[in-house]
């Protein structure tokens, strides 16, 4: 087994992964992955009004509107979280990294935790409930001093 970590920067809109392969090497981007969905809003991303459904079992043949219990902005984010800790997964299966560090805005943090699988999330050494997704590597390589022998 490899013995790296990779870090994940992430946000809503995007993230980059990066590779450290101990003391003094720094960190090499692995992957970068744009996620524009993440940056649209609602009424961006569906139509004005919810569909409409006929009321079953309730003798009423009006039609009643449909709820949506996740809006198009959430969902999507939701299954950019999942893609993500699908990407992980595959790397810890192909023994591409040993210890991992999660970086991303508390909310998106915490979908990427509950999105990872039990062994994967094992490896999670750190986790910083920070937006860095929009910082220069140096600014990273710096941040992550603290929680990771650069």
């Amino acid at each position: 087994m490899m013995d790296s970590t990779w870090i994940l920067v992430a946000h809503e809109a995007g993230a980059r992964f990066f590779e450290h392969h101990g003391r003094g090497t720094g960190l090499d981007l692995v992957e970068e992955i744009e996620h524009p969905d993440g940056r649209a809003r609602d009424r961006d991303m569906a139509s004005d009004r919810p569909g409409r459904s006929f009321r079953k079992n309730s003798g009423d043949p009006s039609r009643a509107s449909m709820s949506q219990s996740e809006g198009p902005h959430d969902r999507a984010v939701s299954d950019f979280a999942r893609a993500l800790a699908d990407k992980l997964k595959d790397g810890r299966v192909q023994n591409r990294y040993k210890r991992l560090v999660l970086v991303a805005p508390p909310r998106f943090l915490g979908l990427l935790r509950s999105s990872l699988d039990g062994p994967t999330a094992r490896l999670v050494m750190v986790s910083l409930d920070k937006d860095l997704a929009a910082s220069k590597k140096s600014e990273l390589v710096e941040r992550l001093s603290e929680v990771i022998t650069l």
